[in-house]
């Protein structure tokens, strides 16, 4: 076997034991959900282990650190789907939302659909370490993108 490809075995081995360590440390024993690789798998993506995540870990009510809008999640499901509402203080249209097993993390995300919201979307990926969702806001209106982030209402 030649270095290049004994380097990059340690890398994956590496990452996968890193992954399994993190989620392992913050699961709550019930409801584990496996997420399998898609039927189209990429060629970086073979030799991966499966990555078990505990779907519930997400659900709840998020508030911005930056202002008082709110992200409540009610339900994620194994094929992607994620039931979320928002709220600036009122409900605004979600018009997509999914998530997303990602190089050992969760993410999120939330398209808003709705008068002065045509489009604007969330890209959050949830750090368990600190139970916080932390990404991306598009907004659409004005055409700009902030750096924005979560923490679970207590």
């Amino acid at each position: 076997m030649n270095y290049m490809k004994l380097k990059k075995q340690l890398v994956i081995f590496l990452s996968a034991v890193n992954t399994v360590l993190s989620f392992s440390c913050n699961q709550a024993e019930e409801k584990k959900e496996t997420i399998e690789p898609s039927s189209t798998v990429s060629e970086s993506e073979v030799g991966k282990p499966r990555i078990y995540i505990d779907s519930s870990v997400l659900v709840g009510d998020w508030v911005r650190t930056d202002a008082p809008y709110e992200i409540k999640i009610s339900e994620l499901s194994g094929n992607g789907v994620l039931k979320v509402g928002y709220f600036n203080p009122r409900s605004i249209n979600v018009g997509k939302s999914s998530w997303s097993p990602a190089d050992g993390a969760i993410k999120i995300y939330i398209e808003l659909r709705d008068v002065n919201y045509p489009g604007s979307n969330y890209d959050l990926t949830y750090f368990p370490r600190n139970d916080t969702l932390v990404g991306k806001y598009f907004q659409a209106v004005e055409g700009v993108t902030y750096d924005v982030g979560f923490s679970r209402k207590k």
